[in-house]
Order: structure tokens, then sequence, then C-alpha cells
């Protein structure tokens, strides 16, 4: 059971690594990348939305490289959520 809390936030990092990938992929410089990496399930993706996207884009007229990859960041907190169920709950 031990090895499921210490495997759990070694998926987390790896997924937010991914994600801070993409956020630096959209034109959000390094530190603002890293900041919102920190920010873990998705937190930072919904701050970005909504005070960035929203605000930017209101009728969501995103360009589709950007829209594409917002779209692979919602995934990967999917599978961060789905890391968070199986290792916390599943596994025994």
């Amino acid at each position: 059971m031990i090895w499921h809390i210490i495997i759990l936030p070694i998926i987390i990092i790896a997924l937010q690594l991914i994600i801070g990938h993409f956020f630096h992929k959209n034109g959000f410089s390094m530190t603002h990348s890293i900041i919102l990496m920190l920010l873990p399930l998705g937190i930072g993706l919904y701050l970005v939305q909504i005070f960035y996207y929203e605000r930017r884009y209101p009728k969501w007229e995103v360009p589709l490289n950007v829209k594409l990859r917002l779209k692979y960041m919602y995934l990967v907190t999917f599978l961060e959520y789905v890391a968070v169920y199986i290792c916390l709950f599943a596994l025994k």
C-alpha cells in the first residue's frame, strides 16, 4: 500500500511536466509555464482558461494548434484524476 502513495506523486509530477510543456508551446513564458505547472490536477489549466482564454478569445476562436494542445492538456488532467483514483482506491 505504501508504494502506491510513493508512485502517485511521481505520476502527478510527470503529467504536470507534460502540461507545463504544452503551456510553453502555447506561447507562455517559461516562468509562467513553471508557475502554472506547480498547480496540480487542472487548477492551473482552469485559471488559464478563465483569466486568459475567456478574455482574449470571447467566442473561442482560438487557433487550431492552440486548441489541440488545450485538448491534450484536458486529457492529461483527466489522466491525473484516473491516477489518483487507481493509486488510492483501486490498488490494494
